[in-house]
């Protein structure tokens, strides 16, 4: 995973839901237990969602693996 704490412009800080700076994408926030981040699915992971722990138990398999399955749930 790409991270840049030095230049917080380009990364996800304090811009969940906000297109990213670099690609357009929506940044996206995990949680765990009291800390959170916020990252750029497509830039920082390859596309691929990260886990949030407590949704990603309570949903199993329905927990969407990527960035197209996260849209494409949010059409229907």
């Amino acid at each position: 995973m790409n991270t840049c704490s030095e230049n917080h412009d380009e990364t996800g800080w304090r811009r969940y839901r906000q297109p990213c700076p670099r690609c357009g994408a929506r940044i996206q926030r995990i949680r765990y237990a009291a800390n959170e981040t916020n990252y750029c699915p497509v830039c920082q992971t390859g596309g691929k969602l990260l886990a949030d722990r407590g949704l990603s138990r309570l949903l199993r398999e329905d927990w969407p693996r990527t960035l197209e399955e996260l849209e494409a749930l949010k059409r229907r």
